[in-house]
């Protein structure tokens, strides 16, 4: 499963798109805090934090929930 991540620079009015989006995570000390992404692809886009604003898809929580149930052997319900 594949998610979409929206960013930008928090002066700019318009967001980027990365598609395609397998993993993420955060590279706290690369030589300043940096968020990466790793494709469907396998290639990796790196951006730094410091001022940038993200936005996950929907999809993201639904991988996470799915990884976390296939760990612990049974659905997770939620509340809401």
């Amino acid at each position: 499963m594949t998610y979409i991540v929206l960013y930008k620079n928090e002066n700019n009015f318009f967001w980027k798109k990365i598609k395609n989006v397998k993993k993420d995570g955060i590279l706290k000390n690369y030589p300043e805090p940096t968020r990466f992404f790793i494709l469907e692809d396998e290639s990796q886009i790196e951006i730094p934090i410091r001022k940038t604003i993200f936005k996950f898809s929907k999809n993201r929580f639904l991988k996470i929930k799915k990884e976390m149930e296939k760990e612990i052997n049974q659905d997770i319900r939620l509340r809401g």
